[in-house]
C-alpha cells in the first residue's frame, strides 16, 4: 500500500491532548469522548477529512502522516511552533468593564469573547479592568496526539465538505455529476464571500476546475 504524500486527501481519527495536564482538547472519538468525561452535545463528533500538506493540518501533525499508510496508528508530540505557535506578549490587552456593559454582559474569568472580529480570553477582572488574551488558548502549549490514518479520500463530494468543514466551519451538501459540481451550503452567503470559497475550492481541489461549480 502507498504511502502518504503531500496533496493526498486522506480520513482521519484524532486525540488530540495537552501535555502535562493530559486533558483532551479535541477528538474525533465520541467514545472516547465520553469515556473521558469530555463530551459535548454541541459538538459533532465524525473523522477529519484533509489534503495533506497544504496547511489545513497542524504544521506537525501535516508532517507527521506523510510517510504513513492507511490504517496506520501512531502517537507523537508537538512543540508549541508546531502547533499553535508560541505566546505573544503584545495580544495582551488592557480594557475596561464599561466597554462590555455597554454590550448588555458581564465578563468573567476564562470567557471567550469576540471583539472587533477577533476571539479573546478574559484573563482577569479587578477594579473595572478587564485583561483581554488575544492568543490562541493553546498557544504555547506542548500537544501530544494519538492518530489513525482511516483511508484515502478520492470522491470530490468528500474533498469540498472536509475542505468547507476545516476552512470555513462550514457544513455543505455536495451532488456531483458528469457535468457540475452543486454546492449548497447551510447558511446563504453573499456573492463576494461565494466567489471566495469557490477559488479556494478549486485552488486545493483541482479537478473541480473540470466542472462547472455551482452554489445554490
Amino acid at each position: 500500500m502507498s504511502e502518504i504524500k503531500s496533496g493526498d486527501w486522506i480520513e482521519i481519527d484524532f486525540v488530540g491532548r495537552i501535555k502535562g495536564t493530559n486533558q483532551i482538547f479535541d477528538t474525533t472519538r465520541e467514545d472516547i469522548a465520553k469515556k473521558e468525561g469530555v463530551y459535548s452535545e454541541k459538538q459533532t463528533y465524525k473523522p477529519t477529512i484533509a489534503c495533506v500538506g497544504k496547511g489545513q493540518l497542524l504544521k506537525g501533525l501535516d508532517a507527521a502522516v506523510q510517510g504513513k499508510k492507511v490504517g496506520e496508528e501512531f502517537e507523537l508530540e508537538l512543540t508549541p511552533e508546531q502547533a499553535f505557535g508560541l505566546r505573544n506578549p503584545k495580544l495582551i490587552q488592557l480594557t475596561t468593564l464599561n466597554n462590555f456593559k455597554k454590550q448588555g454582559f458581564a465578563p468573567a474569568l476564562g470567557m471567550q469573547v469576540s471583539v472587533d472580529g477577533s476571539l479573546a480570553t478574559v484573563r482577569s477582572v479587578t477594579g473595572g479592568r478587564v485583561i483581554l488574551d488575544f492568543n490562541h488558548p493553546l498557544a504555547g502549549k506542548i500537544l501530544t496526539y494519538w492518530v489513525k490514518i482511516n483511508r484515502k479520500v478520492e470522491k470530490i463530494e468528500e474533498k469540498i465538505k472536509g475542505f468547507l468543514s476545516i476552512a470555513f466551519g462550514a457544513d455543505a451538501q455536495v451532488k456531483e455529476s458528469e457535468k457540475e459540481v452543486t454546492v449548497k451550503l447551510e447558511q446563504k452567503q453573499d456573492s463576494r464571500i461565494l466567489d471566495a470559497i469557490k477559488a479556494a475550492i478549486q485552488e486545493v481541489i483541482p479537478e473541480t476546475k473540470q466542472k462547472e461549480l455551482k452554489f445554490e
